[in-house]
């Protein structure tokens, strides 16, 4: 199993580790797009959370450098070409 990347609420990055599916572990947060989370380093997702596959533009989006995130064999991500 891999590690998804994902974005939350459109507000949040992170990823899903396979051994803990229920919480996210943030990589970064946005205020101005919603985001009331602070000083977590992880959150648990409620059933009403929006979770989709994040892409290698929400990482410039989110300004998380993406080199070491690119690799598909280790890490589940969406690929779409925008």
């Amino acid at each position: 199993m891999k590690t998804k990347l994902v974005v939350v609420n459109e507000n949040t990055l992170g990823y899903i580790l396979p051994e803990l599916p229920n919480y996210i572990s943030i990589l970064h947060t946005s205020i101005l797009r919603g985001s009331s989370i602070s000083g977590r380093d992880s959150i648990f997702i409620n059933s009403g959370d929006r979770v989709r596959l994040a892409t290698k533009e929400d990482f410039d989006l989110y300004r998380v450098d993406f080199t070491g995130y690119d690799n598909p064999n280790e890490y589940e991500y969406d690929q779409a070409v925008n």
